[in-house]
């Protein structure tokens, strides 16, 4: 199986575009998929299945309606496949009765905007006042959202990360904020393909000015990890909101989905 990823960092959306047979073997792979596919805190995440032939349908149909069931937050999982074609049809004959990918087959999911009044985004460029264009975006939110006792961790965790892309990454970057579930999301997604490693963080790209790096990190949010991309990775933390308990923070690497690679990520 191999598959894409496109983001639309600015209206909360993320595609991923499948191609070839799901195998028993593959059924991993396409979780971990998933799961990278929600790491930006997106509003949608749509799954098309245009390129799928009608014998691959049943099983990723069946996969897909399995995996929405048993989440219980995280982005909405829509399905897209051209009602015209035999596995269009078929898609939607197999999971039209469905409680949550059901409506989804009755639209198409790439004219809907999603909107959020529990999601904020900015692009920034690798400049030295990033960080605090980082800060003010976190305290803005958690003033509207009603997270003032997560408030400063938050700014010192955006602080930290976007830092991190301006001194060692050197690239653009999206951070994203979000309310998830009562908790409190912020992802950074660079374009440098290196990977933080959090067995040793003192290695010269890990460390910020503040000379912190990752450890802060690690210690002041309930958990975080990273995912790498063919074209940059996102790495994320989430705070428990004022009704959770925080504990203390470990990274939580997302394995790459195994041998089989992206078709053309972006």
């Amino acid at each position: 199986m191999k598959w894409t990823i496109q983001r639309d960092f600015e209206s909360g959306s993320t595609r991923i575009t499948l191609a070839g047979g799901l195998t028993p073997e593959a059924e991993p792979h396409l979780a971990a998929l998933l799961l990278a596919g929600a790491l930006d805190a997106p509003l949608a995440l749509v799954v098309d299945l245009d390129t799928i032939t009608t014998s691959d349908i049943a099983p990723i149909g069946a996969f897909l309606a399995q995996w929405a069931t048993d989440r219980t937050d995280g982005p909405e999982l829509t399905v897209s496949a051209n009602p015209l074609t035999p596995p269009g049809r078929l898609l939607r004959a197999t999971l039209g009765q469905h409680a949550i990918l059901g409506k989804a087959l009755l639209e198409h999911p790439a004219d809907r905007a999603p909107i959020s009044a529990y999601r904020a985004h900015l692009r920034l460029p690798a400049d030295a006042q990033s960080p605090a264009a980082a800060r003010r975006l976190v305290a803005r939110q958690c003033e509207a959202w009603g997270m003032h006792a997560v408030a400063d961790r938050a700014m010192v965790i955006a602080s930290e990360l976007v830092s991190n892309v301006v001194q060692h990454a050197g690239t653009d970057m999206d951070i994203t904020v979000a309310d998830v579930a009562g908790s409190l999301r912020i992802s950074v997604r660079d374009r440098e393909g290196e990977t933080p490693d959090s067995t040793t963080p003192t290695l010269p790209r890990q460390v910020t000015e503040g000379g912190r790096g990752l450890p802060i990190i690690a210690a002041l949010t309930t958990k975080w990890g990273f995912f790498p991309f063919g074209d940059g990775k996102t790495v994320w933390a989430a705070i428990d909101g004022p009704n959770g308990s925080l504990v203390s923070g470990r990274a939580v690497p997302i394995s790459p989905p195994g041998p089989q690679r992206p078709l053309d990520p972006v």
